[in-house]
């Protein structure tokens, strides 16, 4: 995955040059991740565009159908169809990846992965983003995933980021300032 990551950026910096220019963006982002669900949900289309020993142009129209058949506008059925003929479908998770982020830092916000120990209320939710917003001075979209290896708390990432309020985290720290005496 690590090596597939400099590539999508390139791809997904492209695209998102296109879409700003034509002020799609978002819709692009929208676009970019409905396909992505429907590659990853047909086997058999993600099986035959990841083939090597296709033809380029080969791949290139069954993406493109496969685009058009999801709904996709001209630009994400020629995209799809560049990826498809040079190789590049299975670098698609990451360069949708990458674009959600170039489109969030347009829009001047950021995505929280949160994982907690049992599901947040909504109030919560609002105060976490509310604290993430005032120390990263973006608007913050929360990602809430549960995970029952947390004894209690929540573990929210932003980037490079990490807030760790869990009990895990606590006992940890509390751990070292008793080895440090």
């Amino acid at each position: 995955m690590r090596a597939h990551e400099g590539t999508a950026r390139r791809y997904a910096k492209a695209l998102h040059m296109i879409a700003r220019e034509s002020g799609s963006a978002p819709a692009v982002a929208a676009e970019l991740e409905g396909f992505l669900e429907v590659f990853e949900a047909q086997a058999e289309a993600r099986d035959v565009l990841t083939r090597p020993w296709l033809k380029g142009s080969d791949r290139r129209s069954i993406a493109a159908a496969v685009a058009e058949k999801a709904g996709c506008a001209k630009l994400m059925r020629d995209f799809v169809g560049l990826l498809a003929e040079r190789g590049r479908m299975d670098h698609l998770p990451e360069i949708t990846a990458a674009y959600r982020l170039l489109v969030d830092e347009d829009q001047g916000q950021a995505r929280a992965a949160v994982r907690t120990a049992v599901p947040l209320t909504d109030t919560a939710k609002r105060e976490l983003s509310g604290h993430l917003e005032r120390a990263l001075g973006k608007r913050i979209l929360l990602e809430e995933r549960v995970d029952p290896s947390l004894l209690g708390g929540f573990v929210a990432q932003v980037g490079s980021f990490i807030l760790d309020g869990s009990l895990d985290g606590q006992l940890a720290r509390m751990r070292e300032r008793l080895a440090r005496g």
